[in-house]
């Protein structure tokens, strides 16, 4: 997709963090900003930075994991700025514990967020941006750990991200007719507060403590890059219409040894 000036970008998660750089990156280009967050300080703080420049952009407060919350987000965005061009489901959570640590409350509050979150966002925002026509494109944030598994990360989070990728890679071939794209994310140690996810939680099981780092990974695999070079490597996808950002090739031994695995299971 062209990016150009006027067009309408939505963000969701875009008060801090990658979501954060993204709506800066959108800025830059002219588009205008719809910036939605669970928290409405964090979003009124980008949006305020935004206009600074001239910008054109809206703070949405947005629970990603009520329905009727991002329809009003698409409603909003409707009527202050037309029909999104691009759609950034960004927002997610993690949680890094055992299965057998992890609790029920853990799997529904992470699965109603990075998975139900974004089908709540394409049901929301997909018919309008199928009806308006043109050039449109979706983002869809997964990570590295939604193709390939690793211990550290956890069973909860990393089950969210590969049912996630499965339905972004189906997606992209749905609308493979239209002039609508589709970019799968999958980050891979980015310097944002992912790690304090559960802040935001809202059922009672919540802490405010920060998960711990995933351990037992060799340094190369947990080099930390900054939000702001994700969001660049994400509008450079959305231009050329790749399906596919990856941010840390250093990974793709471990990716490339899953598929010889699975390579052997099918010549077995």
């Amino acid at each position: 997709m062209k990016i150009e000036s006027q067009q309408v970008a939505v963000i969701t998660g875009g008060g801090s963090g990658i979501g954060a750089a993204l709506a800066r990156a959108c800025a830059l280009q002219g588009m205008q900003v719809v910036v939605a967050d669970i928290d409405k300080g964090a979003a009124d703080s980008i949006v305020a930075e935004l206009e600074m420049f001239d910008a054109k952009a809206l703070a949405v407060q947005v629970d990603i994991a009520d329905e009727g919350s991002v329809q009003a987000l698409a409603d909003i965005t409707r009527e202050a700025f037309g029909d999104c061009h691009l759609l950034c489901n960004n927002a997610g959570v993690c949680i890094n514990r055992s299965f057998a640590d992890s609790t029920k409350a853990d799997w529904d509050w992470v699965m109603s967020v990075n998975v139900m979150g974004t089908v709540n966002s394409l049901n929301a925002f997909l018919p309008g941006m199928l009806k308006a026509g043109g050039a449109r494109h979706i983002v869809n944030t997964a990570s590295l750990t939604g193709l390939v598994a690793i211990e550290a990360v956890g069973s909860v989070y990393t089950a969210s991200k590969y049912a996630l990728i499965g339905m972004s890679e189906i997606l992209q071939q749905e609308l493979a007719q239209t002039e609508i794209g589709v970019t799968i994310l999958c980050p891979g140690a980015v310097n944002t507060r992912i790690l304090e996810s559960e802040r935001n939680r809202p059922d009672s099981s919540a802490t405010a403590e920060t998960a711990p780092v995933p351990g037992g990974l060799d340094e190369s695999f947990v080099r930390m890059i900054e939000p702001v070079d994700v969001a660049a490597m994400v509008l450079d996808a959305v231009r050329d219409n790749k399906l596919y950002v990856v941010t840390h090739p250093e990974w793709f031994p471990m990716i490339e040894q899953r598929v010889k695995l699975l390579e052997s299971a099918f010549k077995d």
